[in-house]
C-alpha cells in the first residue's frame, strides 16, 4: 500500500511540475517545438496539451510498481478528451483561472489513480496504443492548422467568438 502511494505521488508530482514547466515555456518565445508542447492560447483543445504531454511523461517513468506503459494508455488517451470537454464547458461559464487549475489537478490525479488500479487495461492494448499515437499526432497537427469552430477557438478572441452581422 505504501509503495503504491509513493509511486502515485512520484507520477503526480511529475505531471504537476511538467505542466507548470510547459506553462513557463509558453512565455519563452515562438519556437515550433514549444508551440507543439505548450498551449498557444486558451482554447480548450490547446489546454488539453497540459494533460497529454505531462501524462505521457509520467506514463513512461519506470517504477517498480509492476505497471506497464501499455496499461496507462487508456487514461493517457481519455483524460485529454475529458479535459477538452470540461474546459469547453467552463469556457461557456467564464470562471476565473482557478476553476481551470482545479479541473487540471483533479483530472491528473484521477487519471493516474485509475491507471495505477489497472482500470480499462484489460484486453487488447494495441487499440489504445493507436489511439494514443493518434492523439499525439492530432495535438501536433492541430497546433498549426486548428479548425475554426468549437473547442479549437480562443475564447479571448472576440472576433473569433462573435457572430458576423448581416
Amino acid at each position: 500500500m505504501k509503495n503504491r502511494f509513493a509511486h502515485f505521488s512520484i507520477r503526480f508530482l511529475t505531471v504537476l511540475l511538467a505542466g507548470l514547466f510547459l506553462l513557463l515555456l509558453r512565455s519563452v518565445g515562438s519556437n515550433p517545438v514549444f508551440a507543439v508542447l505548450t498551449p498557444r492560447f486558451a482554447s480548450p483543445w490547446e489546454l488539453g496539451k497540459l494533460l497529454f504531454w505531462p501524462l505521457l511523461l509520467a506514463a513512461v517513468i519506470p517504477l517498480r510498481d509492476g505497471g506497464k506503459f501499455s496499461e496507462r494508455l487508456p487514461w493517457l488517451t481519455l483524460t485529454p478528451l475529458a479535459a477538452v470537454l470540461i474546459f469547453w464547458a467552463l469556457t461557456a461559464v467564464r470562471p476565473g483561472p482557478g476553476a481551470y487549475l482545479l479541473a487540471w489537478i483533479v483530472l491528473s490525479a484521477m487519471a493516474l489513480a485509475l491507471a495505477q488500479r489497472g482500470i480499462l487495461s484489460k484486453g487488447d492494448r494495441s487499440v489504445w496504443m493507436v489511439l494514443a499515437v493518434a492523439m499525439g499526432i492530432l495535438f501536433i497537427m492541430l497546433t498549426f492548422l486548428p479548425p475554426a469552430f468549437g473547442p479549437f477557438l480562443d475564447p479571448t478572441d472576440v472576433a473569433a467568438m462573435a457572430t458576423i452581422p448581416c
